[in-house]
């Protein structure tokens, strides 16, 4: 048995360092390490953005139970996802190191993968290197890495993407397990579902290759040739894949609707010709920026388009059949991610189409497409001289494409490293540390941490529940603090209050005692608001608050005091009744009731 373990432990050794063995491989291996170590700096300068707060928030919140994993989030069904926004939040919250480690982590797994996969379609080939290149350094993909809740719409579908594509390759070479390895092609195909329903299209990229690999099978006969040889493992694949749509269905609603046809060619033309094209030649080199939209020049548009043209038409009539199957894959997949957006997201206007969220993932094809039709160039000449120009338009074309990726991600990094949002938190957690008796005064979050749309759930007290610092939020305190704009705690002032009629009482004003004393306000007051209290007492004591449908406690130390309440009322309400827990008797000076603002 030992015996056994042990040489399956070799095998998988070798099978997995195999690619990493001849010259091409360890080049591979120095250039993927300093890849992955850049996107890691820029991950490191990166912080949390949008989604990434509510979602968070949401999880913190929830119990980890069926219910919460397949809930509905913006027409997503994501358990994983779910799950992990979970763990974050319950054991690392606002831990922007352990997220990042993550979402590298990702992109690494892929990297590696597509590796094995570019050395079992290309074996012994130096042509893999840019291919490579092109997968983890392409600029399309930087500013969906950058962001959290995206990244996990990325990373993991890509990842069992090509997993799936590398068994196709391996049943097509006949190596390992044919049961096993069929098992495992639909296996990826759940688990990228279980992140993310983009996954959908695993399948579709998964026979697009096998059609593409049939190599002794000519004309459309190739289409049927997968499905004859290994009918139960696409049968099972549509299954798993149809239970998936039904449950989908069920338990979600689509928000943003589909485009309408009069803005569907505008839509595909800003997805497919200002996005795709410039991003898979590691663009844009120069573009204006919004929001999550990445709008390039129109110079980049049009120098994209030509390099496409010349490296897919010297593909198309170099690499045969077979190149020409590639080609359909990536177009096909294309128009599906087209599909899907224009379906899904396509009533948010044209704009959707150049936010690299939803483009992202054709990186992986692209490069897919570009190995597998490279599979049908033949290699002229052996000789020396011919190996040598391989090998320089090789590595002319790799420099080419990483000094593309450094303009285009020098163009992205600046408005997508979300530096104003760390900034904002660091602030706040500083202050929050600085003194634990503060009080924060509930309200929106400024609408760069997250949109006001989200309603309630874009409060501070939602937002930042997870924090470690557990910030206590609209309690009574004399030490009530609002959030200034750059996170900062500050004292509040009430400059367009309503006092409270003056007390019956001489030098006290209302007497708040055990019979309780009612301080009138002259209108009625609604909604949320704050009520200053300044007050005087000769003993510690306790008040019971009550205005309308609103109640709370109130701790009044000795001695003059101000103390803020803050009141959140249905209906109007304009007596506030102080009554003392105790045998002593609180003054109440003043009370003024109104908005609290940054002074």
């Amino acid at each position: 048995m030992r015996t056994g373990w042990r040489g399956a432990t070799r095998r998988v050794a070798h099978a997995v360092s195999a690619p990493w063995r001849d010259r091409a491989g360890r080049v591979a291996l120095v250039l993927l390490v300093a890849l992955l170590a850049w996107r890691g700096v820029l991950l490191a300068g990166s912080y949390f953005n949008q989604d990434d707060y509510y979602l968070s928030a949401r999880a913190w919140a929830a119990t980890l139970e069926p219910a919460f994993l397949v809930r509905d989030t913006a027409g997503h069904v994501n358990p994983a996802q779910q799950l992990t926004y979970w763990l974050v939040a319950r054991f690392a919250p606002f831990n922007w190191g352990v997220v990042a480690t993550f979402v590298l982590v990702m992109q690494a797994v892929a990297s590696v993968l597509a590796w094995h996969l570019l050395t079992r379609l290309l074996p012994g080939r130096w042509v893999r290197i840019p291919l490579l290149v092109a997968f983890v350094a392409a600029p399309l993909t930087l500013a969906t890495t950058l962001w959290w809740s995206a990244a996990m719409g990325l990373w993991p579908h890509v990842i069992f993407s090509i997993a799936a594509v590398l068994l196709v390759a391996r049943l097509h070479d006949d190596v390992g397990p044919e049961r096993w390895t069929q098992a495992g092609v639909v296996a990826c195909l759940v688990l990228g579902l279980l992140w993310h329903e983009r996954s959908v299209l695993i399948l579709p990229v998964a026979y697009g290759a096998a059609v593409a690999l049939a190599d002794p099978h000519r004309g459309w006969r190739r289409l049927v040739a997968p499905l004859r040889r290994r009918p139960v493992m696409w049968a099972g694949a549509v299954a798993a894949l149809g239970a998936f749509l039904l449950a989908h269905r069920r338990l979600t609603e689509v928000e943003g609707g589909a485009a309408s046809w009069s803005s569907t060619p505008g839509l595909a033309w800003s997805y497919v010709g200002r996005t795709i094209v410039p991003g898979l030649v590691s663009g844009p080199w120069q573009a204006r920026l919004e929001g999550g939209a990445v709008d390039p020049a129109g110079w980049t548009v049009a120098v994209a388009m030509v390099l496409v043209a010349l490296v897919g038409g010297w593909l198309l009539l170099r690499g045969g059949a077979t190149a020409r199957w590639a080609a359909l894959l990536l177009a096909g997949y294309v128009l599906a991610d087209l599909a899907l957006l224009v379906s899904g997201r396509g009533g948010f206007g044209l704009i959707v189409g150049l936010d690299p969220r939803y483009s992202a993932d054709v990186v992986h094809v692209g490069v897919l497409a570009a190995a597998l039709a490279l599979r049908g160039v033949p290699r002229v000449g052996v000789d020396r001289g011919a190996v040598l120009r391989r090998r320089g338009a090789v590595g002319a074309a790799t420099v080419a494409y990483l000094v593309g990726s450094v303009a285009g991600t020098a163009v992205l990094v600046p408005h997508f490293q979300n530096t104003e949002d760390r900034a904002y938190v660091e602030q706040l957690r500083a202050d929050l540390a600085a003194d634990g008796s503060q009080v924060v005064h509930d309200a929106l979050v400024p609408p760069g941490i997250l949109l006001p749309l989200l309603g309630e759930e874009a409060f501070f007290s939602r937002v930042f529940a997870p924090l470690p610092e557990a910030p206590a939020v609209d309690e009574p305190s004399s030490r009530l603090r609002v959030v200034a704009e750059d996170g900062s705690l500050e004292a509040p002032a009430l400059p367009a209050g309503i006092p409270a009629r003056e007390g019956p009482v001489a030098d006290c004003g209302y007497a708040a005692g055990p019979a309780g004393a009612g301080v009138r306000f002259p209108v009625p007051l609604a909604g949320r608001f704050a009520i200053r209290l300044r007050t005087f007492a000769s003993e510690e004591t306790t008040l019971a608050a009550r205005l309308g449908s609103w109640r709370d406690l109130v701790q009044v130390p000795v001695g003059p005091q101000e103390t803020w309440l803050t009141v959140d009322l249905d209906a109007p309400a304009s007596v506030l009744d102080l009554r003392s827990l105790g045998l002593g008797t609180v003054c109440v000076t003043e009370a003024f009731a109104g908005a609290p603002e940054l002074p």
